[in-house]
């Protein structure tokens, strides 16, 4: 169960960074380059690790192939 809260504190934290850096490049007029993959990869593991601190299964119940 911890390593969901893990995954749920350390995705929040990157979605919340690159949403301040965005909105920094918005306000200085900067082009904002960053792969959308890696933010939809990340927003995917975020919203599992929600699902699984809601339900309260861990993470390998949630995702099997990965334990």
């Amino acid at each position: 169960m911890q390593v969901t809260y893990f995954i749920l504190v350390f995705t929040g934290l990157f979605l919340l960074g690159t949403y301040i850096h965005y909105r920094y490049t918005v306000k200085k007029g900067i082009l904002f380059r960053y792969k959308p993959l890696v933010l939809l990869i990340v927003i995917v593991l975020f919203f599992v690790a929600l699902y699984g601190s809601i339900v309260q299964k861990p993470y390998n119940e949630i995702l099997p192939f990965i334990g």
